[in-house]
């Protein structure tokens, strides 16, 4: 007996429900961001591929792959390209569209290239019936260029085609570019495999601590909740007990409790004071139980509203957030919530259908589940197609909710939105407001399966975007008369230009005039989010030392929604001007490079030094004449200038100052 109650009590119960749940949670959550990892891991792999094919094409075309000595010095120029772009291999091949086969006429190799390979595929070497549709696609012309995921018992590769259109003019001794096709395909090769082997040992990393440490929570929270339920519990049925000792007579038991063994003691003690509150009851069953339901569920709900809303003011250099929340008796259930991600700020508002504790919990779990979306780089029709199928799978209630979500990225102040059935927002600017009523759909909660539509625009500095409830403009009078819209829009325009502030205090004290001597029937809730200015700056002071190169890449990485190839192109630009400025700009002495960081709709990196005067954007290198065994230096600073959309030099205040600048877009 003992023993069943030591089973049956609150630690072993708390630890059989909760520690499941949080390992699924857990394990749930870890494989979808391993998905997100993998998708983006490829991506990049087919980018990078892509673009060293591109850059090969060029190169190639400056040999004449007839002479065994050219053929040779293409060989060492695309190795070293391949190093340069971290891929495994790249080669010309030329292709037979009639027997398939494919004959390799040039090869260079990186630092990860399997000897075998090179072995195998030397220049002449011929591949039987080897050739796919996608190379023979691009050496038509059809394609401009193919990308193949190739997985084997050997590698797992990722490999672009593009068509060698660049040829050697043994009358002119440069190389041509052809409209017809050369029969020849380049290739850029790259092993995915190691970059998978590592995701995924990472992920296991993770898993593993994470399911150590849900054990350690659940533990935690269990031991918790026998010292703070548990305990307690004992002690108050030992003074039931004490109350009513030495009285006696005939009593209604209660039936013993079942299963939890500390509940069971006060059922027991409970069922000596049943006659002492007998002569109660009769009073008790003269109330309106019905009131004093909707009273405690009342109660409940704003305490669960209360505390899961966010601060109702919040600021910093991007955004400025005002919300306000006024629960009525009959609660309907909105909420509000926002959150600053990386990718920019995500705010949302909710109106769930029905009343009372029921209502207001749904409300609750479907933001955080909209948050938890966002927060794992959903775009808002993403997240709310998974949030209206988690919620509509799982809606005992059967209710629905209506809901605006979006995300506001400071960096080209654009504001991503969609729209599940909610009241139309508005932008409030210098010359009026403007509805955000493009992408409505269905309400979340009523269907799975359902497709939401995003809309984007872009917002000025110190536009304010203002959302509400139906709370507001359906508020009525003694009369029974609505607020209406016309009315809300009217306030609004009044906030407009020079005016957009105190909106949502105005419109609060103007529905309480309008609703004098009325009882509220519906919860009112607004938010307002207004822009600031400038997204992002930096400055950076540097010895002149290229270890420190590392601390100027590590700022690039940390700006918000700088990412993917545009990463790639500022970090080029950046180590080749940081590390030419090392080496040369103070001839051997030490010295220091200021660097400015801005980002608004373009990226400015600005080079300034005290060093030799020296103007890098002259005398650029002609890649047409470039001789790549005999000339030493400029193809870095040439691919520098190629990749920037604009770039400045000047000297002043004996400084050397040097302004490169990519376009977001």
């Amino acid at each position: 007996m003992k023993k069943d109650k030591k089973i049956n009590s609150l630690f072993y119960r708390t630890i059989a429900i909760i520690l499941p749940i949080l390992l699924v949670t857990n394990l749930i959550v870890l494989t979808i961001m391993y998905v997100a990892s993998y998708r983006q891991n490829y991506d990049h792999c087919a980018e990078d591929v892509t673009k060293a094919a591109r850059v090969i094409e060029d190169f190639v075309g400056m040999y004449d792959l007839t002479k065994e000595s050219d053929v040779k010095q293409c060989n060492e120029s695309i190795s070293a390209l391949c190093r340069e772009f971290e891929i495994t291999y790249a080669y010309v091949v030329r292709i037979d569209p009639e027997t398939k086969n494919e004959t390799y006429v040039t090869l260079g190799a990186g630092q990860n290239a399997s000897e075998t390979y090179l072995e195998e595929r030397y220049p002449g070497y011929t591949v039987e019936g080897s050739v796919n549709q996608e190379e023979l696609d691009v050496v038509s012309g059809e394609k401009e260029y193919a990308v193949l995921h190739d997985i084997t018992s050997i590698d797992d590769t990722i490999t672009c085609y593009v068509p060698l259109k660049h040829v050697y003019d043994p009358v002119k001794n440069t190389f041509v570019e052809t409209e017809k096709s050369t029969g020849c395909v380049v290739g850029a090769e790259v092993s995915f495999q190691e970059i998978i082997r590592d995701s995924r040992n990472s992920f296991l990393r993770v898993l593993l601590v994470s399911a150590v440490i849900s054990i350690l929570i659940v533990l935690v929270f269990a031991t918790v909740v026998r010292k703070k339920i548990s305990a307690p519990a004992k002690a108050i049925s030992r003074q039931m007990k004490n109350f009513v000792a030495g009285k006696s007579g005939s009593m209604e038991k209660l039936q013993e409790g079942k299963g939890i063994s500390e509940f069971t003691d006060m059922a027991e003690s409970f069922n000596t004071m049943v006659d002492e509150i007998n002569h109660y009851i009769g009073d008790i069953e003269n109330l309106n139980k019905e009131k004093h339901i909707a009273e405690a569920e009342m109660n409940i709900t704003r305490s669960i509203q209360l505390g899961l809303l966010p601060p109702a003011v919040f600021n910093n250099k991007d955004v400025n957030v005002e919300a306000f929340t006024l629960p009525a008796r009959e609660v309907g259930g909105d909420l509000y919530a926002y959150k600053v991600l990386p990718q920019g700020v995500f705010f949302a508002v909710a109106d769930v259908s029905g009343k009372g504790v029921s209502a207001a919990l749904f409300v609750s779990r479907a933001l955080t589940l909209l948050h938890m979306y966002a927060a794992l780089g959903y775009t808002p029709t993403q997240a709310m197609a998974a949030y209206n199928d988690t919620i509509a799978q799982n809606n005992p209630g059967k209710h629905f909710i209506t809901t605006f979500a979006a995300i506001y990225n400071p960096t080209d102040r654009s504001l991503t939105y969609t729209n599940a059935g909610h009241n139309v927002p508005y932008i409030l600017k210098k010359d009026g407001i403007v509805p955000l009523d493009g992408a409505v759909g269905m309400a979340a909660g009523v269907f799975s399966n359902v497709e939401y539509e995003s809309e984007t625009v872009t917002l000025d500095e110190g536009d304010v975007i203002f959302l509400y409830t139906d709370g507001v403009n359906e508020a009525q009078n003694a009369k029974g008369e609505f607020f209406t819209t016309e009315r809300l829009e009217e306030i609004l325009k009044a906030h407009t230009g020079g005016n957009r502030h105190h909106i949502i205090e105005d419109v609060r004290e103007q529905v309480k005039d309008f609703t004098a001597g009325a009882e509220q029937s519906d919860d009112i809730t607004m938010f307002t989010l207004k822009t600031a200015g400038a997204f992002y700056h930096k400055d950076l002071h540097l010895q002149a030392q290229v270890q420190n190169l590392q601390i100027l890449n590590e700022t690039l990485e940390s700006i918000p929604g700088v990412e993917g190839q545009l990463l790639l192109d500022l970090n080029l630009m950046a180590e080749e001007i940081f590390v030419n400025l090392c080496s040369y700009a103070y001839e051997g002495k030490e010295g220091e490079i200021d660097i400015a960081i801005n980002v608004a709709e373009k990226v400015e990196i600005i080079f300034s030094d005290s060093g030799t005067q020296y103007n890098p954007t002259r005398n650029q290198l002609d890649i047409e004449q470039y001789d790549h065994e005999h000339t030493v230096g400029g193809l870095g600073k040439f691919i520098t200038f190629q990749i920037a959309d604009e770039y400045e030099y000047k000297y002043e205040g004996g400084k050397n100052i040097l302004k490169l600048v990519k376009n977001i877009k």
